[in-house]
């Protein structure tokens, strides 16, 4: 059970319709498998193209998928008419990615009317084992957003 109850009660389905709109994490692989009020973990399977040149998963490809995570997490919160971007992050990167898939859960730790504070951490695995490479935090700025699908 989540710790947050989002102001919209059709918050999922939102955050669904908007994935649409998520060019860059499809290109990526990247699909959101879970998603709470408050809190949205994210997975995709590991290919060549995610990795740099000694073979771990990408800095960027980490960032990435912890800011879409934090980002929804915090947008799971909204209430109607309002959005969110980021306006910082802040991601350390643990231990080298390695493995056949990767696993990305954001948080939000503190919600608020202008600013929502987040965490997130990005695991890879491999043959069941978890290994935890990168933490974040993020500060997402709510926005007007005109449009709710």
């Amino acid at each position: 059970m989540s710790k947050f109850q989002s102001k919209d009660p059709d918050f999922e389905r939102k955050i669904r319709n908007r994935l649409s709109g998520q060019h860059f994490m499809h290109l990526m692989g990247f699909d959101l498998t879970n998603i709470k009020a408050g809190e949205v973990t994210g997975e995709m399977d590991l290919a060549q193209k995610h990795l740099q040149q000694y073979g771990f998963v990408h800095g960027g490809v980490t960032a990435t998928i912890l800011d879409i995570t934090m980002g929804f997490a915090a947008y799971s919160l909204m209430p109607l008419g309002k959005g969110v971007v980021t306006a910082n992050i802040s991601v350390d990167y643990l231990n080298p990615g390695s493995g056949d898939k990767i696993i990305a859960i954001g948080e939000v730790e503190k919600p608020g009317s202008k600013m929502v504070f987040c965490t997130g951490k990005v695991y890879t695995e491999k043959d069941g084992v978890l290994t935890l490479i990168a933490s974040a935090r993020s500060v997402m700025a709510v926005i007007d957003a005109a449009i709710d699908l």
